[in-house]
């Protein structure tokens, strides 16, 4: 007699992730959009660099991108970038429920908190590598350009780069892992987007400009607020400290996703 062999497999956490991961990447749409947040940030910051030292002219109104100091206009990129990311993030989480592949994930695994970490997972492991080349090279970029056209530039020895310039890719992709979240609880795209783009980036500053100063003691807990209080070199009085402000802006990422596990565990696909 002989045996046949044993076909089965255990569903496993590398096994989900891989699932996921082959999701991710087999689709254009994540490429051309890593693509254009690689671009946004070492692109934008290079012109603000330029437009700084006077090799591209300005708007005539003095406007543009980028800050009053050399770091924030190298790194201006990321005031686009973190759109990209956010929405990036909205389309990992709910962009299944929309043609029905949800159904098949969910059965194929059916405890389901798996295959919500495999996400989380898979994005990080797409996003974090191109942020993190985008915001470094942007930084060695723009800070040549600064030094080629005569402007005061920082290096990152200097107190306080280190942190701006990895803050701002911790901010972009923490702002992804919003999005993800926001992604799975409305199980909609257009409307997690929204709520992304209104709820997390406009609002705040909407709020602190129409509310009364009463409020800017609440304001400085939004997470782009409490993201400034560590992106920035020298943050104003009304924003948290550096350190606060990390972890406020952590703990946002946090309840988000387990907000979004919550939703996958107790709803229905």
């Amino acid at each position: 007699m002989t045996t046949s062999p044993d076909t089965t497999y255990r569903i496993t956490t590398p096994r989900v992730v891989r699932a996921e991961w082959i999701k991710l990447r087999t689709l254009r749409s994540t490429w051309t959009m890593l693509l254009s947040v690689l671009l946004t940030i070492v692109g934008i910051g290079a012109i603000a660099a330029a437009t700084a030292t006077g090799a591209v002219e300005g708007p005539a109104d003095g406007g543009g991108p980028g800050g009053g100091d050399a770091l924030s206009t190298v790194l201006a990129g990321s005031m686009l970038a973190v759109v990209l990311v956010g929405v990036l993030g909205v389309l990992v989480g709910a962009r299944e429920y929309s043609s029905g592949l949800i159904r098949s994930s969910l059965a194929a695994v059916p405890a389901r908190l798996p295959v919500l970490w495999a996400k989380v997972v898979a994005f990080l492991g797409a996003v974090v590598p191109v942020v993190l080349s985008g915001v470094l090279v942007a930084f060695v970029v723009g800070m040549a350009i600064l030094d080629g056209g005569g402007v005061t530039t920082v290096s990152w020895s200097d107190e306080g780069t280190a942190r701006v310039v990895l803050g701002t890719a911790a901010y972009v992709i923490g702002i992804g892992l919003i999005g993800l979240a926001l992604g799975l609880l409305l199980r909609s795209t257009a409307g997690a987007i929204s709520a992304l783009l209104a709820g997390v980036l406009v609002l705040p500053t909407l709020a602190g400009a129409l509310l009364p100063d009463a409020w800017d003691g609440l304001l400085k807990y939004f997470p782009s607020n409490a993201a400034s209080a560590f992106t920035s070199v020298l943050p104003a009085d009304s924003l948290l400290s550096s350190e606060t402000g990390a972890l406020v802006f952590a703990a946002w990422i946090v309840v988000g996703l387990i907000a979004a596990a919550v939703a996958l565990t107790r709803r229905d696909a």
